[in-house]
């Protein structure tokens, strides 16, 4: 139990904690803004997803920027994590410009949620992460990064 409180250790977990909210927050925000039509509270909802997800993004990206701290020193491991990384930055980025678009918009009294280049935006925002998550999971299930292994 002691090893548990070790920063590796704890990153990892922090990482593996934070990572699928704004997964689940941005993947249900776009859905709400393909299906609301002009429905106001749909349209809400969905921006505060997008809100919630964004935030959460950004903590799940500076948690996995500290979890890969402890694998600086084994080259194939950090060349396995670095699309992850890249992607993860890509996605982030990208739901940042959109929030910060919406808000702008809902700013001067209109919502941009329904436009068509935002919506495509939304998708190309969830194809990168939908990647980005892929990524994530092979580098646990592959490579077994932050797996303690099983002693017999």
């Amino acid at each position: 139990m002691g090893d548990f409180f070790d920063f590796e250790n704890l990153m990892n977990h922090l990482h593996g904690a934070l990572n699928h909210f704004p997964i689940a927050l941005l993947f249900v925000s776009a859905g709400l803004d393909f299906v609301a039509g002009k429905r106001p509270s749909l349209r809400s909802s969905a921006w505060l997803l997008l809100a919630l997800g964004t935030l959460g993004a950004i903590a799940a990206t500076v948690s996995g920027l500290l979890a890969h701290l402890a694998y600086e020193d084994d080259p194939y491991l950090l060349s396995a994590m670095e699309v992850h990384q890249y992607l993860a930055f890509a996605a982030t980025a990208l739901f940042a410009a959109l929030t910060a678009w919406r808000w702008r918009s809902f700013r001067r009294g209109s919502d941009v949620g329904g436009k068509p280049v935002y919506l495509a935006l939304v998708l190309l925002g969830l194809l990168v992460l939908g990647v980005t998550g892929f990524l994530g999971g092979n580098l646990v299930t592959e490579y077994g990064i932050g797996v303690e292994g099983i002693t017999r």
